[in-house]
């Protein structure tokens, strides 16, 4: 068993942006800001192209997401981890999540998300939460959370399978949106046609 922190680059494990006024999207800005009316009602991942961008602001450098980075969710009630793929334009996230920067050498980004998603990780998560209003984890106990590891090579078979997995969910999440949608609307067209 090892600690979070244990698994992480040195000074990988921080806080997004802290913006102290209302972000005002620009559709011309250059840096888009990750907020949490971002993520898609499964906790899986972004809607990158739909974000808010903003001009104007500059940001150090370790605020820029990269690929790999896992962003976790640490206030309110579901704290999960997503995995950033590939943006291809500036990507800033809010202070609503922490980024933590593995070291790939010891930990696949994509497992560790897997596995701070499942059970055992979020009953430690929920054991730590602290406010009444809005409960949030702090960065000291996220970074000793403990996470089992086996080796690199059933990592990323558990990482790969879970990726498949997610994705398996989305594609059946649509489709049973678009049943829906072209079920009611031939029903309606039955009421039209009478």
């Amino acid at each position: 068993m090892f600690l979070l922190k244990n698994l992480i680059q040195s000074d990988a494990l921080f806080s997004g942006y802290s913006f102290r006024e209302k972000i005002e999207h620009n559709p011309n800005g250059d840096v888009g800001i990750l907020q949490m009316k971002d993520i898609n009602d499964n906790y899986l991942n972004f809607d990158y192209q739909n974000i808010d961008k903003v001009n104007g602001f500059i940001f150090k450098d370790k605020f820029y997401l990269q690929k790999n980075d896992i962003l976790f969710v640490s206030k309110g009630v579901n704290n999960y981890a997503i995995a950033i793929e590939d943006i291809d334009f500036k990507v800033v996230p809010s202070a609503t999540f922490f980024v933590i920067r593995v070291d790939e050498s010891i930990v696949v980004p994509e497992y560790l998300v897997w596995y701070i998603n499942q059970r055992d990780a979020q009953n430690y998560l929920n054991e730590k939460k602290a406010g009444t209003y809005v409960p949030n984890l702090n960065k000291q106990d996220i970074m000793e959370l403990p996470i089992k590891l086996p080796p690199l090579k059933t990592q990323k078979s558990i990482a790969k399978t879970a990726v498949l997995l997610n994705k398996e969910i989305e594609i059946l999440d649509k489709i049973k949106t678009n049943r829906k949608e072209l079920i009611q609307n031939q029903l309606l067209n039955l009421i039209k046609n009478d």
